[in-house]
């Protein structure tokens, strides 16, 4: 429901409270009162904005919380504890970057997480990926304005899912990303008003061995390389607003497992390749707006 500005207090008193949502334009900070709801397993804040930069320190109370999400961002809040975590915690997003961040999760206090959304509101050059190497199960993650890696090793082996938003695909991380050797999914966008300089998107030899569904959307590519035997299990290709790249790698059409490949507002000369591209059976190529016949 819609709450302006405060959520009461007693709300602490739904003790036998599992979910909770709060919906609210403007929320002036999250209580500390509803760290006293022990049987909590999901707090929803995803269509709030709050004016609090951090969580109650009694979140840390909350040891059934399954799932937490939240409209970053947000400050994991600090704690003397060294043994503080939440055990049972499965989903978390919204969370900003910074040192604390970083030192939570390196002390292992979310052993059980499986998705991670992290989000900052300028770019960001710090060891959070280093700092993720504790999260054994992790599967998804999320990440805002990521700027650079600090080593090729910073990054969980586990992840199955990675979205970047408004971050540099430098060769560095398309290498990173590409190591990951069971990484399905990568969806790669630009949300931010600014433009971003052109970049060369490079896929190593034999780099993307488990991908099989590749997004990238509104991003300033000049131009796309593939190296011998990179992502040979693409299955599904997107490609929306990126209207620099001018032509696709002939290593692309070659994948046998790729079955189908969207592209919306193409440049003027890669839409007249795709124009001229003959799709082999079992491969369906869509393009919006749909290209005119040639004459």
């Amino acid at each position: 429901m819609g709450i302006c500005c405060l959520i009461s207090k007693g709300i602490e008193k739904l003790v036998l409270l599992r979910y909770l949502s709060i919906s609210s334009g403007e929320l002036r900070a999250i209580p500390n009162s509803i760290c006293n709801l022990w049987d909590l397993e999901t707090l929803d804040m995803r269509n709030s904005t709050v004016k609090t930069i951090c969580l109650p320190k009694g979140i840390w109370k909350l040891q059934r919380l399954r799932h937490l999400y939240l409209d970053g961002s947000t400050s994991l809040p600090r704690t003397r504890n060294n043994t503080a975590a939440l055990p049972n915690l499965q989903v978390l997003t919204g969370i900003a970057i910074n040192e604390d961040t970083e030192s939570h999760f390196a002390k292992a206090r979310f052993p059980n997480l499986r998705k991670l959304g992290l989000y900052s509101s300028r770019w960001v050059e710090s060891g959070i990926l280093s700092s993720l190497r504790p999260l054994c199960h992790l599967q998804t993650l999320k990440i805002s304005q990521l700027y650079e890696i600090p080593s090729p090793t910073s990054i969980s082996l586990t992840l199955t899912k990675i979205t970047l938003v408004d971050s540099v695909l430098s060769t560095a991380i398309m290498g990173l990303l590409g190591s990951l050797t069971k990484l399905r999914i990568l969806k790669v966008r630009r949300d931010a008003t600014y433009r971003l300089l052109g970049i060369d998107l490079i896929c190593d030899e034999g780099s993307f061995q488990q991908l099989e569904v590749f997004k990238m959307a509104n991003l300033a590519v000049s131009g796309w390389y593939m190296g011998q035997g990179a992502m040979p299990k693409l299955q599904r290709l997107v490609i929306q607003s990126c209207k620099d790249i001018q032509m696709l790698p002939d290593e692309l059409w070659c994948l046998g497992a790729l079955r189908d490949v969207e592209i919306s507002h193409p440049h003027p000369d890669l839409a007249e390749r795709l124009r001229q591209l003959q799709m082999r059976d079992g491969c369906k190529l869509h393009v919006y707006p749909p290209l005119n016949p040639t004459n």
